[in-house]
């Protein structure tokens, strides 16, 4: 495990070690979506949403030497060029800056050769070459795969599947807040997760 973190200090003096932050997103993303077409789009989101807190500025933002970076891009770039992961790229985005326009265009402009010559926020990426950071998550022992994606390579804005995306953003924006909340109410011995609702009981409600 790299010394690389997602999240400062909690009450109990414990760093937020990256590579465990995406892997319980991933894990609780999943779970929110089990059993149904989504599920591989949330478990890749949950994986890459973080992953640009492996570059240096990111790290240097923690102990308060830098501000203005962006950390989320890098991730989306990845689920999109190398995954197909269309609906995850929009969820990590949308996580971090509000869900964006399903366009060609639009997707493009996540590419961080061209944030990094005009960023749309005026920030900075949080490092200059993505081939660093993706080492840095092998090194973790963090593997990302897809079988099953929604759209593939199709740019195909239906409303089912505009909600399918909202979906998938919507699982992660929860298993993200879930995950860090039980960090910094952690203890010595770890994360402390808040407890489990009632279950719904559907057939009941009707």
């Amino acid at each position: 495990m790299t010394d690389l973190y997602a999240h400062s200090r909690n009450k109990a003096g414990i760093k937020h070690h990256l590579s465990d932050h995406l892997s319980s997103v991933s894990k609780l993303a999943g779970e929110l979506l089990a059993d149904t077409p989504l599920a591989d789009e949330a478990v890749l989101a949950g994986l890459l949403h973080d992953l640009g807190k492996y570059g240096d500025l990111f790290q240097a933002r923690l102990k308060g030497e830098e501000k203005g970076i962006d950390h989320w891009s890098f991730g989306a770039w990845s689920a999109i060029s190398e995954y197909k992961a269309i609906a995850a790229a929009l969820a990590i985005e949308g996580h971090h800056i509000g869900l964006q326009h399903l366009s060609k265009n639009h997707l493009s402009g996540i590419n961080p050769k061209q944030l990094e010559m005009n960023h749309p926020l005026q920030l900075r990426l949080s490092e200059t070459n993505l081939d660093v950071i993706k080492s840095r998550l092998l090194t973790d022992g963090i593997t990302p795969s897809i079988k099953n994606t929604l759209l593939g390579n199709e740019l195909n804005s239906t409303v089912s599947t505009m909600l399918d995306i909202r979906m998938v953003f919507s699982c992660l924006v929860d298993a993200d807040f879930l995950d860090t909340e039980a960090h910094f109410n952690g203890t010595s011995e770890g994360k402390q997760y808040r407890q489990p609702g009632p279950e719904l009981e559907a057939e009941r409600a009707l």
